[in-house]
Parts: structure tokens; C-alpha cells; sequence
């Protein structure tokens, strides 16, 4: 049974008409007299009327924040504490830093790269979280980095992009430093939604990671850059369920999912107080199936094509980061075509793409739209 919308979600009657008629009624037979919308006393009795149903929405919202599908905010941190699932804090994005020297300048000397050592993209610094050494039988190492600061200000960097050293490595000897990866991973604190659903998961945890909702449990709580999870048996060439071998397929807010952050999540499903003896657990990236949206639209005579255009792409934009935010989800023609039915918009040619299944491992991602106005009618 599916749960009612939240507004929906009440213990007292909070409409203002039937508040104002029942308040009313109640002074007329005190009073024995009958009230006309001009009378002073209606003016007191709005007032009442007004303070009461204020009074009725804080008696239903608080309800309401007693049960964690509705809760919000400061309420539903309460909730997830009392199952010890707490909110996910910011964290920052992570990258892979190279320092390299040219051997013929380095010679028998040995350069050390300190753990913390900073490199800056502007002034967003990125800091090692291992140390290494540079010498001339090893003139370049790659190290781990982290951004400086929490949140998503360190994503999105393109190789190469983060190369400025805060400080020089050694004095006289040049040390040049870069990404080697696209820096991501960096996340604000966990929002309502994503942290509602790890804590509706939480139940499951107590199996240890024997469930699929388990081991969804577990993985979700690395990062909040994790938006869903699927569990199942690995498969062998012939498509066949591989006894005691589970595998976790990851779809994040961005895909694919880097090597840091599927190597978190397996040393977290990996742990021996999580993973049942016999499970060997594999983690991977969800499969992307990319798909083209080319549609042709026609609309009403005397309609703003601009905005009925831009009304269009808004309405596919929001269907296409539904589709994207879980696993599974199939590309359906007709649900696109509605939703490119937007005021304005008298039929809709879908060109592409077609109906195509999705796996459960996979997720659908629309990597190019190409959506036209090709003519009017009157209808």
C-alpha cells in the first residue's frame, strides 16, 4: 500500500472554512442569536479562527515528524540515531597526484613528498594522503590527494588542471606536479531524501550484510555520492549465478564511479563484522547505456515557440535525472513523448530513442538532446 502524499498526512482537520463554521456555530448557539459577516464579533472570531489553524498545521506537522517517510531536518537526524544511522557529513573530493623531476637534474639525490603536500588548482589546494620519494631509478610517483576543503568545490577538475605546488619539494631542484584523474567524490552534507532511505535500509543491517538490502545499506553509508545500489550473485561466461560470490554494482551522481571510491566501498563490504564468512563480494561501477533524444515537435498556431521549446527541454531535463538517479529504469518512447507534451505543444515526433530494457546493474544515461520545433497547426 502505498503511503499517503505528505501534505495528505493529518490527526486534526486543519481546513479554514470548517474551523471558521464550527467556531461560528458555536457562538450563535452560546449566544442564541445569529451572526451576520458584518458584526463585530465575526471580526474577533476570524481572528480566533486564524490562530487556531496555526495551531492545527504545528499539531499535524509534528505528526508528521514522528515517522521517518516525513520527518525533515534536526527531526529526522533524531530518527536515524536512534537506528545509529547518522548523517553523512561533507566530504571532499579526491584525486590521483603525480610528481615527477627530470632524472638528469635529480642525479643520486633522493626528493621527498611529505603526506600533506598541497597542490593547488586556483585556490582550491589538493593534499597528498601518502608520502613517496623521487629519485632517478623512480623520477615520477603518484600519490593520492585530497581536496582541502569539504564539499563539491574540489569536483570536476580535467587532467592536469591541478599542477601549481603550494611549496617547493627541494630548494634548487625543479618538481612538477598534476592530476592524473578527473577530481570527484567531493560531497555536501547528506540531504533528507538520500539520508531517509538509508535509514528506512538500516533495519536490514542487522543481518549483518546477508541481505541485498544489507549490503545497499552498507555501501550507501561510504558516500552520499552513492545514489543507489544493486546487489546480486556475480555470473559467470555462460550467465550463470556464481555460488558465494556477491556483486555490488554502484551508480553515483557521477559515473562512472572512480577507483577510490569502489575501492571504499569494498574494504567497507569486506569488513569482517559486515560480510557473512563465506561471501566473496565484488564491487564495480554500474554498466552506463547511453541514448540520444532527438524529437520533433509541432505547435499550436500562436504559441511562443521559444517558450514552449524551453518549456520542453526544462520537462525532459527533470524525467532524465529521474531516470538517471536509479538503476534500472527502462527508456520508454511513450513516457518521453508525455513528457514533452508540455502546454503549447500539439504532437510530438520521437525519433529516438526506442524502448530498451535496462538490466538492473545498469543505468540509462541520455548523452545528447536534440529536441526542435518543425512546424505549427491549428489543431
Amino acid at each position: 500500500m502505498a503511503l499517503p502524499k505528505r501534505e495528505n498526512l493529518k490527526i486534526v482537520d486543519d481546513d479554514i472554512g470548517t474551523i471558521l463554521s464550527q467556531t461560528i456555530k458555536d457562538y450563535e448557539n452560546r449566544a442564541g442569536k445569529v451572526l451576520q459577516p458584518a458584526h463585530i464579533e465575526r471580526l474577533l472570531i476570524n481572528t480566533f479562527a486564524y490562530r487556531e489553524l496555526l495551531l492545527r498545521k504545528q499539531l499535524n506537522e509534528a505528526y508528521r515528524q514522528q515517522h521517518i517517510p516525513y520527518a525533515t531536518g534536526l527531526m529526522l537526524d533524531v530518527a536515524g540515531a536512534d537506528f545509529g544511522t547518522h548523517r553523512l557529513s561533507a566530504q571532499p573530493a579526491d584525486t590521483v597526484l603525480e610528481f615527477s623531476v627530470k632524472p638528469d637534474e635529480i642525479g643520486n639525490l633522493t626528493i621527498q613528498i611529505g603526506k600533506g603536500t598541497q597542490v593547488l588548482a586556483g585556490n582550491v589546494a589538493f593534499a597528498t594522503t601518502e608520502s613517496g620519494q623521487l629519485t632517478q631509478n623512480r623520477p615520477s610517483i603518484r600519490l593520492n590527494a585530497i581536496c582541502t576543503q569539504t564539499g563539491t568545490l574540489g569536483n570536476g577538475y580535467a587532467v592536469g588542471q591541478i599542477s601549481t605546488l603550494a611549496t617547493r619539494p627541494h630548494p634548487t631542484i625543479t618538481v612538477s606536479a598534476k592530476n592524473t584523474t578527473i577530481s570527484q567524490n567531493g560531497a555536501d552534507m547528506e540531504n533528507d531524501d538520500s539520508y531517509r532511505e538509508r535509514i528506512m535500509l538500516a533495519f536490514e543491517r542487522f543481518s549483518n550484510a546477508g541481505s541485498k538490502g544489507a549490503y545497499a545499506y552498507f555501501a550507501r553509508s561510504v558516500s552520499q555520492e552513492i545514489i543507489d545500489v544493486y546487489v546480486g550473485n556475480a555470473k559467470d561466461r555462460q550467465g550463470e549465478p556464481i555460488g558465494g560470490t556477491v556483486a555490488v554494482h554502484l551508480l553515483g551522481k557521477s559515473m562512472p564511479i572512480s577507483d577510490n571510491l569502489i575501492r571504499e566501498v569494498a574494504k567497507a563490504l569486506n569488513d569482517e563484522k559486515v560480510r557473512p564468512l563465506c561471501d566473496t563480494v565484488t564491487v564495480n561501477s554500474a554498466k552506463v547505456v547511453n541514448f540520444t533524444l532527438n524529437a520533433e515537435l509541432t505547435a499550436f498556431t500562436g504559441a511562443n515557440v521559444d517558450e514552449v521549446l524551453a518549456n520542453a527541454k526544462s520537462a525532459f531535463n527533470a524525467y532524465k535525472q529521474e531516470v538517471e538517479s536509479k538503476l534500472g529504469q527502462d527508456v520508454v518512447p511513450l513516457n518521453i513523448a508525455k513528457t514533452l507534451q508540455v502546454a503549447g505543444v500539439y504532437d510530438v515526433k520521437l525519433i529516438s530513442p526506442t524502448l530498451t530494457a535496462i538490466a538492473p546493474d545498469m543505468v540509462a544515461i541520455c548523452n545528447h538532446i536534440n529536441i526542435r520545433i518543425v512546424g505549427q497547426t491549428d489543431g
